[in-house]
């Protein structure tokens, strides 16, 4: 009996409680930035150039809408320390000393974000310290965080550790030849290391890696160039994620008087009253394609001067042995060796 009374009681108690009163309000919930996990680093010349995603989202996975800041971390670590981060606890261990004694570096905020940016990254260059004749170069540990418009702060990114490289040699000899498939690039070899060939479009734009980083012959052919532009070419040696200061440049004009690839893929389906031709799509972009024909041995017959598309139906084939040419015409009128198919009609 007293047990269901004591139950009636706080009953009433709750529904006296929750009847006009207001329930004690709860802090806001802090939208933290979302921690960077992915910046990684190479050298260039004397500099590091540290790269890492663009900060979107918050740690709640909400749109980061009022970014405001990037800082950049740097600590010289002293000879035996960079072992801290050693350990299953060595993650935390180097965050701590960050945290304690490393510096802010660069706060990348308005103009100089904007400019950092590329794409969907951020880059960040350092110049690195110089290394006395005979020394050993010092670790160095960098981390970024980023900051929303009220302050909060992410955590720090993962380390990125560091010990300055020797600088490799400049390639020389630097040379290019346009051809039809692509301009040929062509440097002296530096003998144990691998290279890397960067393009700018235009001198406005910024310079790209073309290659993959670290090929392993001095030459290089660039089929992705487009015909009927000029473009701009350096080379690096590579090593060890560092790279040499760029060679010279090398401004290579590019005119469009090649002719597209041959017509691959071309068939002849022969259908009661027509002939319907079938080929593959030109890997030059923009081009038309021209259709002749002829029966035997006589004259060829000019069916389309301008088609775009990859197949044509010849719906009055005249009856026997009839042959079929495909061209392809890029926007230059350069003309493609004709590619041949047979169909025999009328039996």
């Amino acid at each position: 009996m007293r047990r269901s009374r004591l139950v009636a009681l706080l009953l009433a108690m709750a529904a006296v409680a929750g009847c006009g009163r207001k329930a004690i309000p709860l802090p806001p919930i802090l939208e933290v930035p979302e921690t960077t996990t992915d910046m990684w680093a190479y050298q260039d010349g004397t500099e590091l150039v540290l790269t890492w995603s663009y900060p979107k989202l918050t740690r709640a996975g909400q749109q980061l809408t009022d970014l405001v800041r990037v800082e950049v971390w740097r600590l010289e670590v002293p000879p035996g320390q960079e072992k801290a981060a050693a350990g299953p606890q060595g993650g935390d261990l180097v965050r701590q000393l960050m945290l304690g004694r490393g510096k802010v570096i660069a706060k990348l905020e308005g103009a100089t974000l904007a400019a950092a940016t590329r794409g969907s990254w951020l880059t960040f260059r350092d110049r690195l310290p110089e290394t006395p004749a005979g020394g050993t170069p010092p670790t160095l540990w960098y981390a970024v965080r980023s900051r929303r418009k009220d302050g909060t702060a992410s955590a720090l990114s993962n380390i990125v550790s560091w010990q300055p490289r020797p600088v490799p040699p400049t390639p020389t000899g630097f040379k290019a030849s346009p051809q039809a498939d692509g301009i040929a690039l062509s440097w002296g070899e530096v003998p144990g290391f691998t290279y890397v060939v960067e393009r700018q479009p235009s001198k406005e734009a910024a310079w790209e890696a073309v290659s993959k980083i670290g090929i392993e012959t001095p030459s290089f052919l660039d089929t992705t160039a487009r015909q009927g532009q000029t473009w701009t070419y350096r080379v690096r040696s590579f090593l060890d994620k560092a790279a040499s200061p760029p060679s010279g440049e090398l401004e290579v004009p590019y005119p469009d008087v090649y002719p597209p690839p041959k017509v691959t893929g071309l068939i002849c389906l022969p259908e009661p009253g027509l002939v319907r031709l079938r080929w593959d799509s030109s890997p030059e972009g923009n081009v038309a394609y021209k259709v002749f024909r002829r029966v035997g041995s006589g004259g060829w017959e000019h069916l389309e001067e301008a088609l775009t598309a990859t197949d044509y139906a010849d719906t009055h084939p005249p009856v026997g042995e009839v042959e079929y040419a495909v061209k392809a015409v890029d926007p230059a009128g350069n003309q493609s060796e004709a590619a041949y198919c047979r169909a025999r009609t009328g039996t």
